[in-house]
């Protein structure tokens, strides 16, 4: 699996040949991402649907998110789209799955956040504070995408509540550093205080993970 990070809550992922998209804010380097199969869209604010209409077109991309941004997407002439609700699974190719998480994030109609299941188990928590649904993920998730800003979503003491809520084995801090402030060094200060121990793992903008 190769992961990128291309800042705030965007991230590309290629498992098992299928790449996918998340979340194009708008000033995100659409010239720095190759090609996408699906671009997931975790709720409707744009900054996190920012470029789907023109990415979709330039890729020949699939775009997958709830309700609100399905009918955002078709009415910015988006053609190849698909709606998703919490709980809801899909299956991609090469049994490649994505499993829609309904997380919390008050201002929007409908966030989502989105497991990924491929070579290993991502989760892309979206916008979000901590949430009930977070616990019945544990043991689920390899590599953790969690919100640290504090910006109408979690800040550092509550990103450390969600992963010590799900444990998985890699944590990556996200949302932070385009539209506002995070501190990773204040995150792994407040796992070791929970005794939590997994592997926090930042990541500059444009830097590839494989795993």
């Amino acid at each position: 699996m190769r992961i990128i990070w291309y800042g705030h809550a965007c991230f590309w992922v290629e498992t098992r040949g299928v790449r996918l998209l998340i979340d194009p804010y708008p000033e995100v380097d659409d010239d720095r991402i190759g090609g996408v199969d699906y671009i997931l869209i975790t709720h409707e604010h744009a900054d996190h649907y920012g470029k789907v209409e023109l990415l979709s077109r330039l890729r020949d991309a699939t775009v997958i998110g709830p309700k609100q941004v399905y009918v955002m997407a078709i009415s910015d002439g988006v053609t190849k789209v698909r709606e998703i609700e919490g709980g809801q699974t899909l299956e991609l190719e090469n049994g490649v799955k994505v499993t829609a998480v309904y997380v919390e994030h008050p201002s929007s109609q409908y966030p989502l956040g989105y497991l990924i299941e491929g070579e290993v188990r991502v989760f892309h928590t979206g916008d979000t504070y901590p949430a009930p649904a977070f616990q019945r993920l544990r043991g689920k998730v390899d590599v953790l995408m969690v919100p640290i800003s504090g910006r109408s979503t979690a800040n550092e003491r509550e990103a450390a509540q969600i992963v010590e809520d799900i444990r998985p084995r890699i944590v990556i801090p996200m949302h932070y550093g385009v539209y506002g402030e995070g501190n990773v060094e204040k995150l792994r200060e407040e796992l070791k205080k929970r005794r939590v121990w997994t592997l926090l793992r930042p990541m500059e903008p444009y830097e590839e993970l494989t795993l």
